[in-house]
């Protein structure tokens, strides 16, 4: 059981309280029964807008009966997803398996699988923290259909790659607001009917026991087929990110992050439409263990001082450091 409560310089307040049930049973050593019941109500309400304010129930409810077959070498996962997309039902696949090729260290992956995106305010500013005061809710319908490898090579090494088609109904795009008299800094959304997302993903990690590990992964979109948006506003077309950590010491951790992302369009006023510029942004930092208790941490964020945006009209900070102390109780 999750409760949030969540508002917005006194513009607006939501609250949602999410319930997840599952159950499985193991019927013998290959099948296994599951289960799982999911409730995610959700009201939000503005506040001091004029003339009226607006409020809204936003509700799903899910099933998920699923039948589970295992052996060494062959894992199936086959069921549906009933869901109530306020009242709508969509029964959706859930529908995925893996195999190990024989004599290699490959398994296979493939997968059909379809589930309801929450678009209630605290997810969308989780993307997007510049989104204006919104009067509507409409949930994202999304069906994948994937196939991929993973390996294990050695004892440290540990890749996969993915690449699916997805298709969204009522995917939200977030465009600036360009009405008269806007100063272009707030976003708006704009819901697209019917989009399909070409994803290609490979990550891959080095992990030498507890005290070095590097991770890193890929992953494009590719957004075709729209009707309400002539692009993509606001997605990412292509996005590296990697991390690093070592313990140096046993009270020492050292860490480092980079990523990078091409730039996404962005709609001006008049329909003049641009693309942002990419970016590369690396970061790193040390982790100090004092005693059981307290912990001390130096980060260096933005080494390379590149003040990109990610969102047009907000720049990010360039070069800073951050440092604080951990204690527990």
């Amino acid at each position: 059981v999750e409760i949030n409560i969540f508002s917005n310089q006194n513009r607006l307040s939501e609250s949602s309280l999410m319930i997840d049930a599952p159950a499985e049973k193991s019927i013998d050593n290959l099948f296994k029964v599951k289960l799982a019941a999911k409730a995610d109500i959700t009201t939000y309400t503005t506040k001091n807008y004029i003339p009226n304010n607006t409020r809204i129930n936003n509700n799903i409810y899910s099933i998920a009966p699923a039948l589970v077959y295992t052996t060494s070498v062959l894992k199936l996962h086959g069921g549906i997803t009933p869901t109530w997309d306020n009242g709508q039902l969509s029964v959706l696949p859930n529908i995925y398996g893996e195999a190990q090729i024989p004599d290699k260290p490959f398994l296979v992956q493939a997968g059909l699988i379809g589930r309801i995106i929450k678009n209630n305010y605290q997810n969308l500013t989780a993307i997007n923290p510049y989104l204006a005061t919104i009067f509507t809710q409409k949930n994202t319908k999304e069906i994948e259909f994937y196939g991929g490898l993973k390996a294990s090579v050695g004892k440290h090494f540990n890749f996969s790659a993915k690449a699916g088609f997805i298709s969204y109904t009522n995917l939200p795009f977030f465009i600036n607001d360009t009405t008269a008299g806007s100063d272009l800094k707030s976003f708006k959304i704009s819901n697209e009917s019917k989009v399909t997302d070409l994803r290609i993903h490979g990550d891959l990690s080095f992990i030498s026991q507890d005290k070095f590990t590097i991770t890193g992964g890929l992953t494009f979109n590719g957004y075709t087929g729209m009707k309400d948006n002539n692009k993509a506003w606001g997605t990412i077309p292509l996005e590296i990110n990697a991390s690093l950590k070592w313990w140096a010491f046993k009270q020492v951790m050292v860490k480092s992050d980079f990523k990078s992302f091409t730039g996404g369009p962005y709609l001006l006023p008049n329909n003049v439409n641009k693309s942002l510029s990419g970016a590369a942004d690396l970061s790193a930092g040390v982790e100090v263990s004092i005693n059981k208790k307290i912990s001390a941490w130096f980060d260096i964020n933005n080494i390379l001082n590149d003040k990109y945006q990610r969102w047009n009209n907000y720049e990010v900070y360039g070069l800073n450091f951050l440092a604080g102390v951990i204690l527990k109780f």
